[in-house]
């Protein structure tokens, strides 16, 4: 990794750990979630989760060349179960959520929070409208670099709870070692473009833009968290 990836990982150290002492993910990590409260968790969540795929998808779409784009097709790849159904992301998900008592249908008919939804659908445009450089630092120092992080806090919380099982949090822990190789790859996909300013300047906007939105995305949780 070149020196300059070293420094932007400095630089975003900040904001990445008002995320990992944020509130609500304390709230979790402390096991003081009630079980609605989880479930009201659970469902924002799902927003961002069924999203994810769709940001791959789309910075793939953006990238001209095979061998850039190889990496973020194998996450997409990953993240659908590599072909079986049953071990797609979003099954794990639907499962972790099943086990709070919330159907794959109320999902799906969940309502998002303003935050909630201002995280994803500007995450998404970026993603699909603006550079591949700056999607995939937003998706990599932006995401998945603290991702790891981010995840041991939930299912280390989560595994507090006398009614959810290893196989429950399954979502959580699969990407704890997942997401440190989908980190690495992008970072590899990024260094040949990281030679001038302009692209630089992006790489660090879609980080900074994927932070901000994400610690957003928690203040809502925090704000509107039910009794």
């Amino acid at each position: 990794m070149t020196k300059y990836f070293k420094n932007l990982e400095s630089s975003l150290r900040e904001g990445i750990d008002q995320i990992l002492v944020h509130p609500f993910l304390q709230r979790i990590a402390d096991a003081s979630l009630t079980k609605p409260q989880l479930q009201y968790f659970a469902k924002q969540y799902s927003i961002y989760c069924y999203y994810f795929p769709r940001f791959l998808a789309a910075t793939a779409a953006n990238i001209p060349y095979d061998e850039a784009r190889m990496p973020i097709i194998e996450n997409l790849w990953e993240e659908h179960g590599e072909g079986k159904l049953s071990k797609s992301h979003r099954m794990l998900y639907n499962n972790f959520a099943a086990a709070l008592d919330v159907s794959a249908d109320e999902l799906k008919k969940a309502q998002p929070l303003a935050s909630t939804q201002a995280c994803v659908t500007t995450l998404f445009d970026l993603c699909l409208n603006g550079s591949f450089i700056e999607s995939l630092g937003a998706l990599g120092p932006g995401t998945e670099f603290f991702t790891s992080e981010e995840y041991s806090i939930i299912a280390n919380g989560l595994a507090k709870y006398d009614f959810l099982t290893d196989e429950d949090i399954e979502f959580w822990t699969v990407h704890i070692s997942l997401d440190e190789a989908h980190y690495s790859e992008m970072i590899d996909i990024l260094v040949p473009y990281a030679d001038s300013k302009e692209n630089r300047d992006l790489i660090r906007e879609g980080a900074e833009a994927a932070i901000e939105l994400e610690l957003s995305f928690w203040d809502g949780l925090e704000q509107f968290l039910p009794e």
